[in-house]
């Protein structure tokens, strides 16, 4: 058991002033079997006020408005949470698994995935148990990305970034679950926070005998007790921390920082 002290900060700045703008953000931590909220602390400058709901996911959102002239918005929330080392994140819904099982979005397999996962079918059904089949596609995925910056976009797909051999946690996210998806193991994208990554990260939930279980394909493991999850969807469009619709603003520039310690 850990527990983790977590800050993420994001601020926006814009060319011209933004006359008014409604939003949506994701970043309240999660309860499930893995983690606990134990408190957090929300401020936003400007100053406006805001209400909480869930999403059609069961994410956790605050839902709010600008409606005055702004050149530059920032979030911050603070706060604790207790987590295990289990991957074990929770039990399923049986009414909402259905829609972790088809490719959507950003995971559906074009030809380069798809000779991939024929590439490795004899290795993932010689495999045990479900398990062994998400550590052994994860594996296999490993071998032939490489991490690296700045090489796709927050648009692209995990055909695409697949076919470049490259991409971030994201991109490694968006494979696994079009992978897994495949092999017919039900799987959802998460979007969250780690010790020691200063950004947020992304990794995967997979639906196991009846309970998700979370695999971090970018580094090649099942989750550990140093991940805070945020949200889940069925790619990263479901789960963003930030969405929002605004009027003027001209270009904008967006930072993140995020400090995540832990303690026992």
């Amino acid at each position: 058991m850990a527990f983790l002290n977590y800050e993420y900060q994001m601020i926006i700045r814009y060319s011209e002033p933004v006359e008014k703008c409604y939003f949506t953000i994701k970043s309240i931590p999660a309860d499930d079997f893995k983690q606990r909220s134990i408190s957090y602390a929300i401020s936003m400058s400007p100053n406006t006020t805001y209400s909480l709901g869930r999403d059609s996911f069961g994410n956790a959102q605050i839902i709010g408005s600008v409606a005055f002239p702004h050149s530059e918005y920032i979030y911050t929330i603070k706060g604790m949470v207790e987590t295990n080392e289990s991957p074990v994140t929770g039990g399923v819904n049986e009414a909402l698994v259905g829609m972790y099982k088809y490719p959507h979005g950003k995971c559906v397999p074009g030809p380069k995935l798809t000779a991939f996962s024929k590439s490795i079918k004899a290795l993932v059904e010689g495999c045990a148990s479900d398990r062994d089949r998400c550590l052994t596609i994860m594996r296999e995925l490993k071998k032939v990305m490489t991490y690296e910056k700045g090489c796709t976009e927050v648009g692209t797909s995990a055909e695409e970034a697949f076919a470049g051999g490259k991409g971030v946690c994201q991109d490694f996210s968006h494979i696994f679950i079009t992978m897994l998806r495949i092999f017919g193991i039900p799987a959802r994208y998460v979007c969250g926070l780690i010790v020691g990554e200063g950004e947020s990260h992304a990794w995967v939930e997979a639906c196991i005998d009846g309970s998700y279980v979370a695999y971090d394909p970018t580094h090649n493991i099942e989750i550990s007790d140093e991940y805070i999850k945020l949200g889940v969807g069925r790619d990263a469009v479901d789960c963003a921390i930030n969405r929002g619709v605004m009027w003027g603003g001209g270009a904008q520039t967006q930072e993140i920082n995020v400090l995540v310690d832990k303690y026992y």
